[in-house]
Formats: C-alpha cells, structure tokens, sequence
C-alpha cells in the first residue's frame, strides 16, 4: 500500500469512528451558586467540523452598539476577517494585546475601516481605548466543534471519545481561561465552575497598557 493510500484510509477510518460513536447530549454550565454562564464555549479538538461552504470568503462583523461590544462574543474560524463597524454617534479607538492578534483601530466613527484577518487560534480579549468599560471577545477556533450555551447556561452538544473545554469570559480574571470537561455515556451534564466576581473583573488592568489616542 502506498503512503498516500495509507494516509487516505487512515482519514476514512477516523471519519467512521467519530460518525459511529458521537450521540447528542445536553449540557449545561453553572457557577457555585446555580447561575448559568450564557455564552459559555463548548470546544472538541477531536469532533471533525461540520463543513459550511456558504462561509467560504465570509467576513464576520464586531459592531459597537451603546457603548459595548456587540455580539460580546463572536466565534470565527482562523483564517477569518472581521469587520469592526462603528454603530454609535461617537469615536471608538479599538485594540487589543491577546497574543493570537494584537492591533489597534485608531479613534473612528462609522464603518470606514478594514477588516482584520485573525489567522492564530485562541481568544482575542477586545477593549476600548475610550470607554474602560467595553470588552468583548473573539473565540478563533483552529479546528473541531463548538457550541454556545443560551441564556440558561444550556448546550446541545455532540459527545464523542477525546478532550473537551470550557471557555467563559468570567472563569477567571484575563478572560482566557479554559477548563476541561469529561463526558461519558450520559445524555445530561451539569457542568459547575467557579466565577470571578464582578469586583475583581472591574479591577482588571486589561487595558493598563492603552496604545497612543493620536
């Protein structure tokens, strides 16, 4: 058998043990006092990702809308750009200092700016240079499956044999943290961890760093 072979029935064969023995399971991701985190990020390295070919070229969009962020959190696959639209009637200076895209939109109004292409996988903690109080977050995803959780803290996930994470803004204070989950042969899980609380997210020194406003 050639390589090329053997690496084509090799791919087949994981694509038939994931199809074989994934099944759909409910999660739902609560902190110590039974709150659910909404939009918290359910990630499978293992999962192969569902093919979409209507996002081929697409653009994804982070609009600034009173003062915040909007969506809070949006989930791109790398290799994505991303437009930054300004909604308000009033300048908003953009930037982040994430490792996987560190940049900066100068003071700007309307939607006169190009997109940024987010090639790194990992999570992009966004502020304003402006307003202290706008963060959001872009989830770039390197490959597998993600689900969000709703506003009751809940997910409708496919489990399959491999890793598994959580991500959540408020597991910890620089935003990033990520925590394992395991799952076995149960279809209900209630996921609990722990919240940072809103004092010492406020003290975050986030955007203690700020670019140049000229």
């Amino acid at each position: 058998m050639s390589r090329n072979s053997l690496i084509i029935c090799l791919i087949v064969f994981n694509w038939c043990f994931h199809i074989q023995y994934s099944f759909a399971a409910t999660v739902r991701v609560i902190d110590e006092q039974g709150r659910p985190f909404a939009n918290a990020v359910i990630s499978s390295r293992d999962l192969l990702p569902v093919s979409d070919k209507s996002t081929v070229g697409f653009s994804a969009v982070m609009d600034q809308m009173n003062k915040q962020f909007s969506p809070e959190i949006l989930i791109v696959d790398q290799g994505t750009t991303v437009t930054f639209p300004n909604s308000d009637n009033i300048r908003h200076h953009v930037y982040s200092f994430s490792e996987p895209k560190p940049f900066e939109i100068k003071l700007y109004a309307n939607d006169n700016v190009p997109p940024i292409l987010f090639d790194k996988p990992g999570i992009v903690v966004l502020g304003c240079n402006i307003h202290d109080s706008m963060l959001g977050y872009i989830y770039v995803k390197e490959n597998g499956r993600v689900w969000t959780t709703n506003a009751q803290g809940i997910a409708e996930i496919e489990i399959a044999d491999g890793e598994f994470s959580v991500w959540h803004p408020e597991f910890s204070i620089n935003h990033l943290q990520r925590m394992p989950a395991k799952f076995d042969t149960n279809r209900d899980y209630e996921l609990t961890f722990s919240r940072v609380s809103s004092s010492a997210l406020n003290k975050n020194t986030f955007g203690s760093g700020k670019f140049n406003r000229q």
